[in-house]
């Protein structure tokens, strides 16, 4: 067999192996450094042009910073209000906006050159650029790259360069509007700490505005070397044939590089890519689906309030997506995914003619809609209702808008995922799942990539974290081989996702990315260490990973809630925001309630459908996973403040226009009675505070605080009346008493006695149970008010450590006086300063009847004025238990009071919605509260968190002035047993006061639960009654209505229960319906209903933790 080549049999050759530190050292001389004027940088440009003949710039300045519209700065750009625009010129200050109108005459050389022409522009920040019509072209990000903690040039985000079209190259002019948005893509941190509060004096200098002929073939030069870089650099070193291989011919590509003229300079840029080639191969290559190991997607992750406001990120998404838009156009393999509904509704308002472009690309399968939800929740914080609220909203919009719903769920960078997001997502027609925020955790590895996530009811989503740990990957070698090294779930599957772009402030997917995974995909046909990538559309990925798994029958499973071990100081940062939307949330669910009833029995009532939309859609962008928690700039907050006090005022208004409808209120004099309304339709008991002192009503009042009177108050959820309470004297009543023996304070109802001594609550004594409930616990032996030292390790608003809790001290009540004492609520007022706050708590306990739960309510008024610190109240227990219960959406989640593993450890500071309580057998105790989610049970010792004051990135966090109120529960039984549950959600949702002119008012359509059985274990609730979608779609009958009814099993256990509607004409169907109201899931399991003597009564069946929306359709 003859070859090429013949083998001497002399040689005075001496050849050796490549010394690696000196030759991989040499590869950064080459595209950077000190010899930029020797090396391939100083070859990328073939001619460089500036000054005001080639590219005249004239700008005029927006006053204040709001944004204008293109055809207001357009007309303002042709006035005496321009400047001349030079390089070198300062543009600022800081979220100014800037319009720049370029006329570029483009010289005869480039006409006659067939390179590329471009138009080089950095003005240090953010910037649009817009054809003469004002359609975006693509986006600009100024300055230099950011800096992450790996090699130089890992990210490059800095994008500058603007191609200008052929026929204008070959007419010798071209033109454009460029509007410069003076904020850098994280915003502006001040003294360049990104997650600190803005520099508001920053300017920016225009550092370029020229005009380039580049020299195409060595910018592609200049990425093969990238990639031959990467490789050599590769972890296997030595061991890695790709790595040895590359750097050889990274070695020989500058051994061969010369720049005598221009003729060499071609030549050499020539025989260095032949070079390359050898290792990283040419052409595009479409790998089956079961070779590809990594399934490349674009993606720009853009937060939608976060270091910069919601203005800011609607011109985020023109910058990103229009970037997007313009890529695609010159690399046909690309694709791109970008979620939230909200983002497309702005662009769709603002940007129009974008708008168009995306929706062509989305039906060119090329640009993907994802995620179903209406933006990028957070999932701790908002309530059930509101998490079912952002897939109503999003897939309906995405259905409407892109012709079809999105199977995925996308939350990359949202800070923990409760436990009944899976069944939200089933309902929501959604089967996958992506995130990979876990991969923050500071504890604990969480241990899977691709696995089963299952909820509390058992409904499960197929979930990917991807294993690169990032949703702003740079398509770097690197990240590849990160894809399979990390991959937890290698026995099930190899294959990961790899979001590429620019993310978090916006930019996505640039050219540069799109190169280098070309170079990737081709080099990894001549070299198996190189994983097979392709771009490809998350559906297709999950759609293989659902057939590789055998419909997830090979992959591991996860129970509960995906706990997020970082960011824990989010359940209680930003006080006034967390306010906000819980109160929204609740009147909105009252609204829809009661206007639902209005607009049945009244015909000039109408439902106040698109109002409840608008203020829906602020609710849910307030929801937001860096807003809602608290993690925003103080602007943010400002606007989010701004929001929630406008729609709440609205919301109000709208309810009480519903009850004029259901209850007419009576003229002053009239006679009449108190309307006591309830959206939750719970029955209840209790001393309420009312808003004005009864007139008809002859029971027992008393004198409040704050000009309110309290009356006790009962309601029970009949059929006749519905939900009507009224006002009675305490039945069977233990008079409640304060009294004072010294320094000892203490309040009685007969059930229960509260002591406080020293300045602390030494006693807790269950009179039923005849057992003390105070015992010395950990950090503290007393209840009472605690103060930590709050200093994270890294993000200020985000995050609480445990070393905190060792960090405490105890605040003494430094005054306690009496000052109410029955006959329906006896109080105690305490005062303590510290620092410089003060703290006031109301202390309280009510009137007691015989079978209900006593409770002991703290209404705390604080006027908070500290830096790095953490205000909690402590409550140490004779009660054992190695597990505490926490409410959640729609359930309940228990957790470890022990600390035996790191998993155990990592959970000092957890979410809880409504309640966290720690039962023994027979006994427990329970902590409500309607705002406050911060808890924590740490062996005997429960805490609430109540303030903190971090100083970024919002340095007046939560200083000012707070109400709020929480309470104590003692209670018989464990907590499933207890009817703590209802008890609680009668404690935090308010009732509705109204004078009407009715003796004995009534609503005209009732809603009540009946159990089949009579334990207390009953734990059905009726969360939501509201009008159909469907009801007002134009074109639909409009004789047609619907009653969406959502219930839920909130104890954890299976139960079957009857719901009697009365007052409703016979339906013509009742439907089961999944969360976007669509019957097609429940076909095949027909509503078991009948009527009688006009009572609609359906038979429910429900497994544990079930959420079941119900469908009532009448002509």
């Amino acid at each position: 067999m003859s070859g090429q080549y013949t083998y001497p049999q002399l040689t005075e050759e001496v050849e050796h192996n490549l010394l690696p530190g000196i030759s991989l050292k040499r590869l950064d001389l080459f595209l950077e450094g000190p010899y930029n004027e020797y090396n391939l940088a100083s070859v990328l440009d073939r001619v460089r042009l500036d000054g005001e003949e080639i590219v005249k710039m004239t700008i005029w300045s927006a006053p204040g910073i709001e944004k204008v519209t293109f055809e207001e700065a357009t007309q303002r750009l042709q006035s005496n209000e321009v400047k001349q625009l030079n390089k070198e010129d300062l543009i600022g200050g800081s979220w100014t906006q800037h319009w720049v109108k370029v006329e570029i005459n483009i010289p005869s050389n480039f006409r006659d050159s067939q390179e590329p022409v471009v138009f080089e522009f950095d003005p240090g920040c953010e910037a649009l650029i817009c054809n003469i019509h004002g359609h975006p072209l693509h986006g600009i990000t100024g300055g230099p790259n950011s800096t992450i903690n790996a090699y130089p040039g890992y990210v490059e985000d800095r994008r500058i360069e603007h191609i200008i079209p052929r026929e204008a190259v070959n007419a010798g002019r071209y033109e454009c509007y460029i509007e410069v948005a003076c904020n850098g893509i994280f915003g502006i941190g001040i003294n360049g700490y990104r997650h600190h509060e803005p520099d508001m004096n920053m300017k920016y200098h225009l550092a370029l505005a020229d005009l380039v002929l580049v020299r195409s073939e060595a910018h592609a030069l200049k990425v093969d070397f990238q990639i031959l870089k990467q490789f050599a650099r590769s972890p296997q070193g030595a061991q890695s044939p790709v790595s040895r291989k590359a750097l050889r011919a990274a070695n020989e590509i500058m051994n061969g590089f010369r720049r005598d003229n221009e003729e060499a300079i071609d030549e050499t840029v020539r025989k260095g890519r032949e070079i390359a080639k050898q290792v990283i191969g040419e052409g595009l290559n479409d790998f089956e689906d079961d070779e590809t190991k990594v399934w490349a997607i674009g993606h720009c992750h853009i937060d939608t309030g976060w270091l910069w406001r919601y203005v800011h990120t609607q011109q985020k998404i023109a910058r990103s997506w229009s970037t997007q838009i313009d890529l695609m156009e010159r690399y046909p393999e690309h694709q791109f995914t970008a979620s939230s509904a909200q983002q497309f509704l702005w662009l769709e308002k603002l940007y129009p003619t974008l708008y168009e472009k995306v929706l062509e690309a989305v039906k060119q399968d090329k640009f993907h809609p994802i995620g179903g939800s209406w933006l990028e929740h957070d999932c701790i914080l908002p309530s059930g209702e509101s998490l079912i609220r952002q897939y109503l909203y999003g897939q309906r919009f995405f259905q409407e808008k892109f012709g079809e719903k999105s199977n995925i769920a996308w939350l990359p960078d949202t800070f923990g995922y409760a436990s009944q997001l899976p069944q939200i997502l089933r309902l929501a027609g959604i089967e996958y799942f992506f995130t990979q925020k876990l991969s923050w955790n500071n504890i604990n590895a969480f241990p899977h990539s691709t696995f089963n996530w299952s909820g509390l009811d058992g409904s499960q989503v197929l979930a990917h974290m991807t294993p690169t740990d990032t949703y702003n990957a740079q398509a770097n070698f690197s990240e590849l081989q990160q894809g399979i090294s990390q991959n937890k779930n290698l026995e099930s599957t190899d294959q990961c996702l790899l979001l590429f772009g620019n993310g978090d402030g916006g930019g996505g997917p640039t050219a540069l990315m799109l190169e280098k995974l070309r170079r990737l995909n081709s080099s990894s046909v001549k070299n198996p260490e190189v994983p097979k990538t392709k771009i490809s559309k998350v559906d297709n990925f999950f759609e293989h990973l659902k057939e590789k798994t055998r419909g997830g029958k090979t992959l591991s499973n996860w129970k509960g809630e995906l706990y997020f071990e970082l960011h824990r100081g989010i359940f209680t940062s930003q006080a006034s925001i967390k306010d906000g939307n819980q109160t929204i949330e609740k009147l909105l669910r009252d609204l829809e309630y009661f206007g639902t009833l209005a607009s049945f029995v009244s015909d000039s009532y109408e439902y106040p459908k698109r109002q409840l939309d608008e203020i829906w859609h602020d609710v849910m962008l307030n929801q937001f996973h860096d807003v809602l928690p608290g993690t925003s700039i103080k602007m943010v907050n400002d606007d989010a403040r701004e929001i929630y006090q406008r729609r709440i005022l609205e919301t109000q208004f709208l309810l009480d226009q519903s009850l004029d409808v259901l209850l007419p209120t009576r003229d002053e004099g009239q006679d009449g009675s108190m309307a006591i309304l309830d959206g939750m339709r719970l029955d209840r008991t209790g001393v309420i505070e009312l808003p004005f002192e009864p007139q008809f009503e002859k029971v027992v009042i008393q004198p409040g605080i704050d000009d309110k009177v309290l009356a006790f108050y009962s309601s029970s959820s009949s059929p006749s009346g519905g939900t009507i309470g009224g006002l009675i004297n305490p039945p069977n009543r233990s008079t409640p008493l304060a009294k004072q023996e010294g320094s000892t304070y203490s309040l009685f109802n007969g059930f229960i006695t509260l002591t406080i001594s020293d300045g602390r609550i030494t006693s807790l004594y269950d009179h039923t149970a005849y057992r003390e409930l105070i015992m010395p616990g950990i950090g503290t032996d007393t209840a009472g008010l605690m103060l930590y030292e709050d200093y994270p390790l890294s993000y200020d608003a985000w995050d609480a450590e445990i070393y905190h809790l060792r960090m405490g001290r105890e605040i003494i009540f430094d005054k306690v006086e009496i000052i109410a004492n029955g006959p329906l609520r006896a109080t105690l007022r305490t005062e303590s300063i510290f620092g410089k706050s003060k703290v006031v708590l109301h202390i309280s306990i009510d009137v007691a009847t015989s079978g209900d739960i006593p409770a002991i309510k703290v209404d705390a008024k604080v006027d908070w004025h500290e830096t790095h610190k953490f205000l909690k109240f402590a409550l140490p227990l004779d009660i054992h238990s190695s597990q505490a219960t926490y409410g959640t959406q729609f359930g309940l989640i228990e957790r470890p009071t022990h600390r035996n593993t790191p998993i155990d450890q990592a959970k000092f500071e957890v979410p809880a919605h409504t309640f966290a309580d720690l039962s023994e057998s027979g006994y427990g105790i329970s902590m409500v509260s309607d705002y406050k989610y911060g808890y924590i049970v740490e062996g005997n010792t429960m805490r609430i968190s109540l303030l903190r004051s971090a100083t970024a990135p919002d340095v007046t966090q939560d200083k000012g002035y707070h109400e709020f109120t929480f309470h104590i529960l003692p209670h018989q039984r464990r907590l499933i047993e207890s009817g703590v549950y209802k008890k609680a959600l009668g404690l935090i949702n308010p009732l509705r006061f109204r004078k009407i002119k009715s003796s004995e008012p009534k609503l005209p359509i009732t809603f009540t639960l009946h159990p089949h059985s009579t334990s207390t274990t009953d734990g059905v609730i009726l969360e939501t009654i509201k009008r159909g979608e469907d009801d007002f779609i134009t074109g639909t009958d409009s004789r047609l209505k619907s009653i969406v009814l959502r219930l839920y099993e909130s104890l954890g256990g299976k139960t079957k229960t009857s719901l009697k509607t009365s007052g409703l004409p016979k339906p013509s169907a009742l439907k089961w319906l999944n969360i976007l109201e669509e019957p097609e899931m429940f076909e095949d399991q027909p509503v078991k209903w009948k009527v009688d003597d006009g009572v609609i009564e359906v038979n429910i069946d429900f497994r544990c933790f079930e959420i079941k929306t119900l469908g009532i359709y009448l002509d």
